[in-house]
């Protein structure tokens, strides 16, 4: 039988997903006007980076939710001194994978850019690691 990790990273990670299912849940907000550029960058949780996949922009996450998913019980990480100067997007890969991938629906985070609702891009196929406290990978995006 397999012990589940009652860590505060385990904690976090259930409690960021609780977010994230309240914001899909609750809709999201009005995009805003700026577009992002070629090869901007942007950071995505690793578990859901799928790379060089085309994904489609769902809507633009409220600033208090994306502070709240870019901070770990609430104090900043080092990675991101302002999480307030970055822009919480809800994003669906575009997979033809069958059940098991198609419509795969999670974060971007953009610094100081926006995307606007059924905007498309796609994933690099290169990424580093951002932050290993919010697990968020750094990587860019193609317009």
């Amino acid at each position: 039988m397999r012990k589940y990790d009652d860590s505060n990273s385990r904690r976090e990670f259930i409690q960021k997903g609780g977010l994230a299912a309240s914001a899909l849940a609750l809709g999201v907000t009005a995009t805003g006007t700026a577009t992002a550029q070629q090869n901007e960058r942007a950071l995505v949780f690793s578990y859901n980076y799928l790379p060089e996949t085309d994904f489609t922009v769902v809507g633009q996450l409220r600033k208090s939710l994306t502070v709240d998913l870019l901070e770990v019980d609430g104090e900043t990480v080092d990675e991101i001194s302002q999480p307030d100067e970055w822009n919480g997007h809800v994003i669906r890969y575009d997979v033809d994978g069958g059940a098991d991938v198609a419509g795969i629906t999670t974060f971007l985070f953009l610094q100081n850019q926006t995307l606007d609702s059924g905007d498309t891009a796609s994933t690099s196929a290169d990424a580093s690691m951002f932050s290993s406290d919010l697990n968020l990978l750094d990587t860019s995006i193609d317009e």
